[in-house]
């Protein structure tokens, strides 16, 4: 009742009989920023309370602070307890107003802010994640992802192409028609060119009028041909400024890494960014390929699949007897679904190539 005369002009103050109480208050209030409780309660005391409360699988109640009110029975012991519970102040009976008031204040305002920068963070997270303009992802989730994938690629094996694109003289008419056209146009492009890649790969806004792909266990053959038709679909497309229509176009630099080589993702995307400038030098609306892999390199099955199935088989025509003994295991289980005849075939085939 002291409490609540105290700080009942200045907040909404909720009450509880005992922990069983407050404790369904908690989880069904989101409003409540501070807690002051008692350690001494029936049903379920403030030991008990704050072990729930910092165990919640709720961040809110994990983060919640906690003002023990404590007494003279609750010695150094009991308030250390009390603290490794998950207490986040004390407070001596009896307290004065302004005691009280202050730390609601301060407990307070300190939620708030952490509120409020923990609102700003998942804004600025956001924004990094996906462009607003054009939908697409944003420069820092895209270096994320592609370093993610080279960690992948260098643990399991498989291979990525990486796509630089630049609109060409962009800057241009950014800065004769303004943002708002410019935008329009983004907008547009954005959605084109997230119809021309597959689910599993990484298509990003990466600069002003710079995108970037990652594509996944894709031929640079087949790469090629995606560079080629955004080249020619782009050009294609009409935009009206100042009541005229305007044509834009596209270079592109196409970059087949060598994952093997040191060297982070950043690197290899300079790689292709070097390829795109050769593209732009040469007069711009078109693309440049260029290849770090050797007809040697390792490939694993999956992705010599989809070479075999594009018709590029490059990158394992020297390495056929190494991929046939990973499918060994295959082979056999298949032999022996189909008798004897086949188990005799199958061995005699597996001696060949090993030999």
């Amino acid at each position: 009742m002291a409490m609540r005369k105290i700080l009942g002009k200045e907040y909404d103050v909720l009450e509880a009989e005992h922990g069983e109480d407050a404790w369904t208050l908690l989880i069904n209030d989101n409003t409540i920023q501070v807690l002051f409780t008692d350690l001494s309660m029936p049903y379920l005391d403030g030991y008990g309370l704050l072990e729930r409360m910092r165990t919640s699988n709720d961040p809110r109640l994990q983060e919640m602070p906690v003002i023990i009110i404590t007494g003279k029975e609750d010695d150094a012991k009991a308030q250390q307890e009390a603290l490794d519970r998950g207490a986040s102040d004390f407070i001596s009976k009896p307290f004065e107003s302004i005691q009280l008031k202050a730390r609601a204040k301060a407990h307070v305002h300190f939620k708030e802010t952490v509120t409020r920068l923990s609102d700003t963070q998942a804004k600025l997270e956001r924004q990094a994640a996906v462009d607003e303009v054009t939908g697409l992802a944003g420069q820092r989730y895209f270096c994320k992802a592609s370093d993610e994938t080279l960690a992948y690629v260098r643990r399991h094996g498989g291979q990525y192409v990486l796509l630089r694109m630049d609109l060409d003289n962009f800057n241009q008419i950014f800065i004769k028609n303004g943002k708002q056209a410019a935008d329009e146009i983004l907008t547009v492009i954005g959605k084109h060119l997230s119809a021309q890649v597959r689910k599993e790969d990484m298509l990003a806004r990466v600069g002003l009028a710079k995108f970037a792909m990652l594509l996944r266990d894709t031929p640079l053959n087949i790469a090629e041909q995606l560079a080629q038709r955004i080249t020619q679909s782009l050009a294609e497309l009409s935009f009206k400024l100042n009541n005229k229509n305007n044509h834009i176009t596209v270079s592109t630099g196409v970059y087949e890494p060598d994952y093997k080589k040191d060297g982070d993702i950043k690197t290899q995307i300079e790689a292709a960014e070097k390829l795109l400038v050769q593209a732009v030098e040469q007069g711009g609306n078109q693309y440049v390929v260029h290849s770090d892999l050797s007809q040697a390199e390792h490939v694993n099955l999956e992705t010599a699949l989809k070479y075999i199935q594009h018709g590029d088989t490059r990158a394992i025509e020297n390495q056929l007897g190494d991929l046939a003994k990973r499918v060994f295991p295959l082979l056999d289980f298949i032999a022996k679904q189909f008798g004897d005849e086949a188990i005799e075939l199958a061995e005699k085939l597996k001696q060949k190539i090993s030999s």
